[in-house]
């Protein structure tokens, strides 16, 4: 494969030069749009980890899985633009590839027998029968509690189920779409698996296993009804799973199989998908085990907390033994007003207080009577201290008594008590004012944290080996290279740069707080000043915020969920940032150590393939000439085919009026439009890229910080370059109205984030008007118009210019809402004729086209 397609690269460099250009150009094409991609995953699993969204880990699969394929085909994309420079950076990807799905992968689920097994098999075996039946048969076991007869439909009948309706992969898919801020979409997707589960059939070999025990049952006097509940992996542990699962009373024998699958559904539930998330736990961490009872006629049910929870008397504990009449439902989901008998924690435990209150609805004479008589009372309490002796803890413990006044264990779990810490309480949103100065406020959190340092500005990439240790950087931009001194910084502020660069992607994954947007940071901040960072209010503050201490951890603290825990080992193989410097010589793919690696390589060299080839002097290739125009605009200009006149000749630069282009003469005619006024002596540029590489001298019009336009006949990808931002067209402009369009992306500025987001919606109200297709996520702004006839697409293509020329500064000037609605209105009353008129490009205009 690599020899064929090399020699076909050769074959066309030799024979075919412009051909090859034009593959190279669509190749390209192609790399961008899989570099975007790759991009756009890896900030989606970065906001999984360090963001508020919560999710499955299915969806932590499915963007990998995504990743994998993306950056696999930047990569092929590469090596097809050169083979013979790039014939080793498959083979790195694959090593990594590799390791990457293993650490994304969860263990293979047992669907081997047993299907069934007894609760005294059950306390051996909490794999196979779920935390709450295994807890309950210790009890019953180990501790001799009495308890109802029951047995054990197993976690593996759970996986065997799904496998035998081949459902796995559906319920994945679906859960991948689970977001909890989203609750609307949360519960119809809940219906949807929870529907998948009902309609799915019971294995033979199941139902023969549960059947036959229930025989069992029948012949020890147990003729019904019985009682199914949930015992899903892990529940009544660490995590309670308390009320989230279903629990079906009264079932008779006709009814067990369909019962079983109503338990196995409600771990689809919307509270019980929520749940699992919020704890951290994959679906295949929890497989369902059902416990299938008899059914025990309670007179008297409740709950047992062998040391009450209760904070502010953390040195005067008790056991609490809360009852009710009837069934322990009434109880738990709170339509029943308990009593509550409070004992001693001693041997013997001595009862101190009974509260009872009236039966709701009930006279009464004289005061209400206990339901539970003191003496099961102490009995509990015994039970209690058991227990806890028993699981090594505080237990919460479910009973009830039949009408004969036996006492039945139901359940134990842990007791979950806790203080919250100032820092979480912070986090709950009781965040206190300091004292401290604020020197600069504003921008917006490219990483979030708290930060203490000395001030070190940098704004020449040669100066990054005298930032010293602890110190808070500042300067213009963000450049990658600023990876390369992670160890030394203890936060990050920037007047320009964005959360989606490279090394906003890092510091996050290092806990480094990062402001971006601020505009001034270099201006009000002076080197060797202490100041405190607090990057989630998005402040500066002099000196150091002494009760910030013990908050500002390194690295930020994380939820110790085994979601978190393997999500960053997943990690490790997609953001970190090995390749910093295009010119080092380490820039390799030998140095490749993440995705973000292969897609920072592969978008680099890809740009340098695309330029070098144009740059050099060979048989037959186009050149990519300047436009000479009167605009203080660097543009270069390369034409595939068809969309410069002959009469331009062949010098290095070309004049406008002899762009042939259909698109871009119509963009063209926008951006020179009079109404645009430009600014003589500013040269519109690259500046946040001249920040980066101004130190190697770069001249002010080297293509490297310029704007470029690809162009054909009828088609066009412009990249415009202004400040701060960037803006690309992709457009097509052919006879076939059903193939024509116009794809524009627009990004970033050096206004504060608030005033970015105004300009944002600014050309989002101008482009939805004039039939545009329009999505935003923050300040990225993505456009579509579609199948249209040409004139309809060059008159775009006009408007289009003509708003970018408008709103370059925008971001600037913006204060408000009502001053964006106000000047769309301006504008579209103004410039109506190119959406509702369709107004056509001039034939000529003054600017030369």
């Amino acid at each position: 494969m690599y020899l064929r397609q090399l020699f076909k690269h050769w074959t066309f460099l030799v024979f075919a030069p412009s051909k090859l250009l034009r593959q190279k150009y669509e190749t390209f094409k192609e790399l961008l749009r899989h570099d975007q991609k790759s991009l756009e995953l890896i900030t989606d699993l970065e906001e999984l980890l360090y963001g508020k969204v919560q999710t499955d880990w299915a969806r932590v699969d499915q963007l990998v899985r995504g990743l994998r394929w993306s950056v696999g085909c930047l990569i092929r994309s590469l090596i097809s633009m050169h083979p013979a420079a790039y014939r080793d950076l498959e083979e790195r990807f694959q090593q990594i590839e590799i390791s990457l799905q293993e650490a994304v992968s969860l263990p293979e689920v047992d669907v081997r027998p047993p299907y069934t097994m007894t609760l005294a098999e059950a306390a051996q075996n909490p794999r196979l029968a779920g935390g709450k039946a295994y807890s309950l048969a210790r009890g019953l076991t180990e501790a001799g509690l009495p308890g109802p007869r029951g047995f054990v439909v197993t976690t593996n009948a759970y996986n065997y189920f799904l496998n035998y309706n081949q459902i796995r992969h559906r319920l994945d898919e679906l859960l991948a779409q689970v977001r909890l801020d989203d609750w609307k979409r949360l519960v119809e997707l809940s219906g949807e698996m929870v529907a998948i589960i009902k309609h799915a059939v019971i294995p033979s070999p199941m139902q023969e296993e549960i059947v036959q025990r229930i025989e069992e049952y029948r012949q020890q006097g147990v003729a019904g009804p019985w009682v199914a509940r949930s015992s899903a992996a892990g529940e009544d542990g660490e995590v309670s799973w308390a009320g989230q699962y279903a629990s079906i009373l009264n079932v008779s024998f006709e009814e067990i199989l369909e019962a079983y699958k109503e338990i196995l559904a409600s771990k689809y539930s919307p509270q019980a998908v929520t749940y699992r998330i919020r704890c951290g736990l994959a679906d295949q961490e929890t497989p369902m085990a059902v416990l299938l009872m008899e059914m025990i006629d309670a007179s008297v049910s409740g709950v047992v907390y062998t040391r009450e929870p209760t904070p502010e008397e953390a040195e005067n504990f008790c056991v609490a033994v809360y009852a009710a009449t009837g069934l322990g439902g009434r109880l738990v989901d709170g339509s029943a007003v308990p009593e509550v008998h409070y004992l001693t924690r001693e041997e013997p435990p001595h009862l101190l207080e009974t509260i009872v209150r009236p039966a709701v609805g009930r006279d009464q004479k004289g005061p209400p009577k206990p339901c539970l008589s003191n003496e099961n009372t102490l009995v509990l309490a015994r039970w209690g201290m058991i227990l806890e002796k028993l699981f090594g803890g505080p237990q919460d413990i479910e009973w009830c008594q039949d009408k004969n006044g036996v006492i039945f264990l139901l359940q134990s779990r842990p007791l979950k008590t806790g203080p919250i810490s100032a820092c979480q309480a912070w986090e709950n949103g009781k965040i206190p004012e300091f004292n401290n100065p604020i020197l600069l406020e504003g921008g917006l959190t490219a990483s979030p944290g708290m930060g203490t340092g000395s001030v070190c500005v940098v704004r020449m990439k040669d100066e990054l080996r005298n930032v010293p240790e602890a110190a808070v950087l500042v300067s213009p931009s963000l450049p990658p290279s600023f990876a390369t001194i992670l160890e030394r910084l203890r936060a990050v502020v920037a007047d320009g740069g964005s959360r989606a660069s490279h090394f906003a992607c890092v510091a996050r994954e290092f806990g480094v707080p990062v402001i971006v947007g601020t505009q001034e940071a270099t201006k009000i901040l002076k080197p060797d000043q202490v100041v405190t960072v607090d990057a989630n209010r998005r402040r500066v503050y002099q000196g150091e915020v002494e009760s910030l201490q013990g908050c500002t951890a390194e690295p930020p603290i994380r939820p110790d969920t085994p979601f978190s825990t393997r999500l960053r080992s997943v990690m490790e193989y997609i953001t970190p940032l090995s390749l910093t410097d295009p010119t080092s010589p380490d820039f390799a793919p030998r140095a490749c150590r993440s995705m973000h690696d292969f897609t920072r390589f592969a978008h680099e060299k890809g740009m340098a393939e695309m330029f070098s080839l144009v740059g050099r002097s060979g048989r037959g290739l186009a050149r990519a000439r300047r436009l000479q125009s009167d605009l203080p605009l660097v543009m270069y200009v390369l034409d595939l085919e068809g969309g410069i006149s002959s009469e331009g000749g062949e010098g290095k630069t070309v004049e406008p009026r002899f762009i042939t282009s259909e698109p871009m003469r119509a963009c063209w005619e926008g951006l020179t439009h009079p109404d645009v006024v430009w600014q003589e002596g500013l040269l519109h540029i690259d500046w946040e890229e001249f920040d980066r590489i101004s130190a190697s001298l770069v001249k002010l019009r080297s293509a490297v910080l310029a704007s470029y336009a690809v162009i054909s006949r009828y088609y066009l990808h412009l990249i415009l370059r202004f400040g701060y931002h960037f803006a690309v067209t992709d457009a097509l402009c052919s006879n076939d109205a059903e193939a024509n369009y116009i794809a524009f992306r627009f990004k970033g500025g050096g206004g504060n984030f608030e005033n970015r987001l105004l300009r944002v919606q600014f050309i989002k109200i101008i482009l939805e008007w004039a039939g545009f297709t329009v999505n935003t996520r923050g300040d990225l702004l993505d456009a579509r118009f579609d199948r249209q006839e040409p004139r309809t697409i060059l008159s775009r293509l006009t408007l289009l210019g003509l708003l970018q020329g408008k709103t370059r500064l925008l971001d600037i000037a913006l204060t408000g809402k009502d001053q964006v609605f106000s000047l769309a209105d301006s504008f579209m009353g103004r410039y109506q004729e190119y959406v509702e008129g369709q107004k056509p490009p001039s034939e000529a205009r003054t600017s030369g086209l």
